[in-house]
């Protein structure tokens, strides 16, 4: 005989695991999805009205939910640096928008005497955010399918962003500017005296050296003797060259690098070769972005880019992912209204009929 305490032997741990699963999948998925007997009031539940309620429940459900999945990636991959915190973050801030639009929707169906206005208020924000939501499912297939292509349009932007600054890098000229002007003082002062004077030879001398001098290889003094054995205006000549020709071999090296990077499989493996810094700083080892928000930037940019110039071909299931959002999200949202303005649905929430209803079983 079987005691009174021991186990059940048919529950054993597997079936007491699935059951405790269902019961939390039944209690946890109302706080996120709208139930249809929320559609409806107490007060007339017809076949209809049950039927009526469960479809357009259903449209703001699986609008919703779409648009939930769609702009999970954008929010997972604009909060990626964050890390594991990231993630929960962005399923945390996807679910509560869900919760918020199903919010809307629910509050545009159950129009009915006292709430009206409240009714009407929900039916914009419904709007907007089926509108921004469904926005988002253009964007998120290319975050989340074509990360190389991301990843190449950034390497194309560092290029760009190097180029500009060896182009705009200015010469340091002080020196010159120095050498310039003590030569152009010295030769003013000198113009001052009357030839054949002292102070005329003085000041001539410092500007341009010995008058046997003009022919010396003043570059060869200034290798070998230093600046103070220059005298100053072929001193800010030969200092200039110096200063240009650094940095036109500096955009020489450059253009040779640009080369080698355009000339490569792609933009991206070329600055892996050539510029393993700059590539270390913004890909990962399997050569996708580092950052999230740039890469959230260049899908948003990607995307617009190809609508504007027409390359719609490689939108294509972006494409098909927006319409499938445009089209459940409009017709949830068309469903709601409608579903607010039926004769049945305002009956369900009449509270006269109930008394009436009471009335009639008092009296029978």
């Amino acid at each position: 005989m079987q005691e009174l305490n021991s186990p059940n032997p048919t529950d054993t741990t597997p079936n007491l695991w699935l059951k405790k699963s269902q019961t939390w999948f039944t209690t946890s998925k109302n706080p996120i999805l709208t139930d249809p007997e929320e559609l409806h009031g107490p007060n007339y539940v017809t076949e209809e009205v049950r039927e009526a309620s469960t479809v357009t429940a259903t449209a703001i459900n699986v609008s919703n939910t779409i648009d939930g999945v769609s702009i999970f990636p954008l929010l997972l991959y604009s909060v990626k640096d964050m890390g594991p915190i990231g993630f929960i973050f962005a399923l945390a801030l996807a679910l509560m928008m869900t919760k918020f639009t199903n919010g809307m929707g629910k509050a545009v169906a159950t129009r009915k005497p006292g709430n009206r206005v409240w009714s009407a208020c929900a039916t914009m924000p419904m709007l907007l955010m089926n509108a921004v939501m469904s926005g988002t499912s253009l964007v998120a297939p290319e975050l989340s399918l074509n990360q190389p292509h991301l990843a190449e349009l950034r390497a194309k932007e560092l290029v760009s962003e190097k180029e500009i600054k060896v182009n705009d890098v200015q010469p340091d000229l002080r020196a010159v500017n120095d050498a310039e002007g003590k030569c152009q003082d010295f030769q003013q002062k000198a113009a001052n005296y009357p030839e054949g004077s002292t102070a005329r030879n003085d000041y001539f001398i410092k500007a341009n050296g010995l008058y046997q001098e003009q022919n010396r290889d003043w570059k060869s003094v200034l290798t070998q003797e230093g600046q103070s054995k220059v005298p100053f205006c072929p001193l800010a000549k030969l200092l200039r060259e110096d200063v240009l020709k650094v940095s036109q071999v500096a955009k020489a090296d450059w253009e040779k690098q640009k080369a080698q990077i355009v000339n490569s499989a792609s933009y991206t493996a070329g600055i892996k070769q050539i510029m393993p810094a700059v590539y270390e700083q913004h890909f990962d080892a399997k050569g996708q972005l580092i950052s999230g928000t740039e890469a959230t930037r260049l899908a948003i940019q990607s995307t617009t880019s190809k609508l504007m110039t027409g390359n719609w071909n490689s939108l294509g299931f972006s494409l098909f992912f927006f319409a499938t959002s445009v089209i459940t999200s409009g017709g949830a949202c068309a469903l709601a209204i409608a579903h607010s303005f039926r004769k049945d649905i305002q009956m369900s929430f009449d509270e006269s009929l109930q008394i009436q209803l009471d009335e009639f079983l008092e009296d029978s």
